[in-house]
């Protein structure tokens, strides 16, 4: 191990061996790194494309400590620039696959790396409508995310889109901020929590059963949804100003499953309060872990995750 400091040796521009690799450079990753480093540990950062993970792609964020207002591209791009002063990120790099033995081998684009210890950082994909108008529209009224992007759409009329408890909390977010909300289900009853269907009903919160959305339609920012009755087969339009997706997310967990981790029925890996998973010395931390998907939940994650390995390879929990 390497005491703290700020580096980048020729040794650690190939593949090699190290305390600690981290696998994604999303806000988890790289808040792993900078603590993993700081603790004295040798690591390295490994990344498919580049640094940022989903919030690349958030017009505006507003509810991160510090920052009233940035782009989520620029917020992305000091947090690298902050992480490679410690550590190396080695964008582009693709791990293929992982085994586990007397150490961890990890098989990626450039060559073969082994380690000590993994942190997964390697996040999650919102789950998509797939309509017309919605790959165009993104960052343009379709959001992902309601406590991300709510605030802009405060007095107007948006629709969440989803039955669960995901987008009943959605609703009740941005219905409490001022947002004309209304909810597109495609069944006849939700699938979310009953206290979450209670106080959508408490609130009044409209809801449109049997209903799907067949179109976003396009433009400088959404002006309006196509919506399809599953019943009668009615389409009909409906203006509004913001579509927040609420289907799901599909965590990046195949990494996870080929090291046994245990996933809880949404696919997300399983983790203690200190970000340990079932496998020793394996930790995951951000939205590939599920909870509450923010960044700042992410940085915590990471930055735990980096101590719990620190605190591992010092002195292992499962021999105390």
């Amino acid at each position: 191990m390497t005491t703290e400091g700020i580096t980048s040796s020729s040794a650690e521009s190939t593949p090699g061996d190290y305390d600690v690799i981290i696998i994604g450079a999303g806000p988890a990753g790289l808040a792993a790194g900078i603590y993993a480093k700081r603790a004295g540990l040798e690591c390295v950062v490994l990344e498919k494309g580049v640094p940022g993970g989903q919030v690349l792609t958030s017009p505006s964020i507003e509810n991160y400590p510090g920052f009233p207002e940035v782009p989520g591209m620029k917020l992305m791009e000091l947090m690298a620039e902050h992480a490679k002063r410690y550590v190396d990120i080695r964008e582009g790099e693709e791990v293929l696959r992982v085994r586990e033995g007397e150490r961890f081998e990890i098989s990626a684009t450039s060559g073969r790396y082994t380690c000590r210890a993994i942190i997964l950082s390697t996040g999650s994909t919102h789950r998509k409508l797939g309509v017309r108008g919605e790959e165009g529209m993104i960052g343009k009224g379709v959001s992902y995310c309601a406590t991300c992007d709510g605030f802009f759409y405060k007095g107007k009329e948006v629709v969440v889109v989803g039955g669960g408890n995901t987008a009943l909390t959605d609703a009740l977010y941005l219905h409490s901020i001022g947002c004309d909300v209304s909810i597109v289900h495609r069944r006849e009853a939700f699938r979310a929590d009953r206290h979450l269907q209670d106080s959508i009903a408490k609130k009044g919160v409209p809801v449109l059963w049997d209903t799907v959305v067949e179109e976003i339609v396009e433009g400088d920012q959404v002006t309006a949804v196509k919506l399809r009755n599953l019943r009668t087969g009615v389409v009909s339009q409906k203006a509004v100003d913001g579509v927040f997706v609420a289907v799901g997310e599909i965590p990046s967990n195949q990494l996870a499953a080929e090291l046994d981790l245990e996933l809880d029925p949404g696919g997300f890996v399983i983790v203690d309060k200190s970000f340990r998973t079932n496998v020793p010395f394996v930790y995951a931390a951000g939205d590939v872990a599920g909870g509450i998907r923010q960044i700042v939940a992410a940085v915590h994650g990471g930055a735990a995750a980096a101590l719990s390995c620190f605190e591992d390879l010092m002195n292992p929990y499962y021999r105390r």
